[in-house]
């Protein structure tokens, strides 16, 4: 490129096409089925109007059969009184779909009907039917040849007759398109309604429920799908075991090298007289620390991750409080911790064992973050337990984060293995609880953290929500994650 040629503006990008509407198995087979209705309505209504038509000619022509004949057996008396236009004007108006003529042996006209012509329908015509123009004409012959005889029919009116027929079929057809959706749609409803059990058995199950689905009261046809889903679920649980064992006995064969190394290093540390020394050996230790915390949390997370807080019981959360709080006596006499009831404790459902994992997490992580002059008080509330403490906090926009595996805050003062809250989050999904963290406080400063029960297990999905606004100049931001992986420690 020319380092004199001017920058040339990038063209804004072609915003992308909207993801395509799935298509919908039920309209696409009401449509075959409406079409396979239609086509076969009309195959059968092209045959029966094929022999409606022949059927309609026969009668018809045996109608002007019969007419021939009973005006070949008329009396001669009959005969002899002319058609007058008085005579005939006293059957009053009426429409003639049918018309005859009678004539003599010498071929003389001698009755007609009132809207037969004077000439002959079918001159010369021998016995028999015909077509004669715009009619259908039979013509009749007495046998001593005495008397002739013509029955004719508009051909319009015959044709009328026939389309009238067919005209009915198809209508009928139409008119019952509409009513044949509906039926369709409600019997294609009622067959995919086998589905939903399948369906909300998957999206009602805890995350770490990998049974195989119930395939005996399915239908033939879903049986085999259940089946690949249940072999798919077979693999995964596999897996998730795998994985959990892995991390179990990673951490459960790490633990005693590492204790021996803590002895030794120990150890060390006693021995060593020389200052520039020690440093290092307490550098060691402290990292073993760290090593150790991690895989204790490591055997944790594998324990949790069984699904052992599905199992639920009545625990009462003021005796939880009591029996972890023992486990952080150091805090609790130098004032660092305290234990505050501020409504009376109600009891809920869970696993004492998980829960009490969860809030020692919570604890130790206040404990450390919050420095080593921070105030750490454990709130029953109901069924709500809140761990907060004075610290720093962390930033607003950094509490979201948190809920990461793994994730720690920028601002935190010690190391940590970003698992704490990560196995607090799975306890609480697995309880039906909501785990709530806010930070900084409406001091401007501080973090809390919440376990509540007085949730609808449906509604304990992740969201982020505004919290009570901090004094001018702080910010406050809270993190719902009752549904996802948390993070930091």
């Amino acid at each position: 490129m020319n380092p004199d040629t001017p920058p040339q503006p990038r063209r804004p990008a072609t915003p992308t096409r909207a993801a395509a509407q799935p298509w919908r198995l039920q309209t696409q087979l009401r449509r075959e089925l409406l079409l396979l209705i239609s086509a076969v309505w009309l195959l059968a209504a092209t045959a029966a109007g094929l022999g409606l038509w022949h059927e309609t000619d026969e009668v018809l022509d045996s109608a002007l059969t019969e007419t021939a004949q009973r005006l070949l057996l008329l009396p001669d008396a009959a005969l002899a009184v002319p058609d007058t236009a008085d005579h005939l004007a006293t059957l009053g108006p009426h429409q003639e779909f049918v018309v005859y003529q009678v004539f003599d042996g010498q071929r003389v006209l001698q009755l007609h009907s009132h809207d037969a012509p004077a000439t002959p329908l079918d001159a010369d015509a021998p016995d028999g039917l015909r077509r004669a123009g715009d009619w259908w004409v039979l013509t009749l012959t007495a046998a001593d040849g005495s008397r002739r005889a013509q029955v004719a029919e508009s051909l319009a009116h015959r044709h009328e007759v026939l389309w009238t027929s067919l005209g009915w079929l198809l209508g009928v057809l139409l008119a019952m398109l509409p009513l044949a959706a509906l039926g369709v749609g409600r019997v294609l409803k009622r067959g995919f309604a086998v589905l939903e059990p399948a369906r909300l058995a998957l999206a009602q199950r805890a995350q770490h429920d990998l049974r195989a689905l119930p395939v005996a009261a399915a239908p033939a046809e879903l049986q085999p799908w259940l089946d690949t889903v249940n072999g798919l679920l077979a693999q995964v649980r596999a897996l998730v075991d795998g994985e959990r064992a892995f991390a179990a006995n990673t951490a459960h064969e790490l633990r005693t090298p590492l204790a021996a190394a803590r002895a030794q290093a120990q150890r060390l540390v006693q021995v060593s007289t020389d200052p520039a020394a020690r440093e290092p050996t307490q550098a060691l230790l402290r990292q073993l620390d760290r090593l150790t915390r991690l895989a204790t949390r490591l055997l944790q997370l594998a324990r949790i991750e069984s699904g052992v807080a599905l199992q639920h019981a009545p625990v009462d959360l003021l005796q939880l409080a009591l029996l972890v709080a023992d486990d952080f006596a150091e805090a609790q006499r130098s004032g660092r911790l305290l234990l505050q009831v501020d409504a009376r404790p109600l009891p809920v459902q869970g696993d004492i064992d998980a829960l009490g994992i969860a809030l020692r997490n919570l604890i130790d992580n206040a404990l450390k973050h919050g420095g080593n002059e921070a105030r750490v008080t454990v709130h029953i509330d109901g069924q709500c337990l809140r761990v907060d403490d004075d610290g720093p906090g962390v930033a607003a926009n950094q509490v979201a984060g948190l809920v990461r595996k793994f994730e720690r805050s920028s601002a935190s003062l010690v190391a940590g293995s970003g698992l704490g809250l990560s196995l607090v989050s799975t306890i609480a999904r697995q309880s039906g609880a909501r785990l709530v963290l806010r930070s900084p406080l409406e001091t401007g400063h501080g973090f809390s953290a919440s376990l509540c029960f007085d949730v609808d297990p449906d509604q304990t999905g992740a969201r982020f929500r505004s919290a009570t606004p901090p004094r001018p100049g702080a910010a406050a931001e809270s993190c719902d994650v009752a549904d996802t992986g948390g993070a930091a420690e």
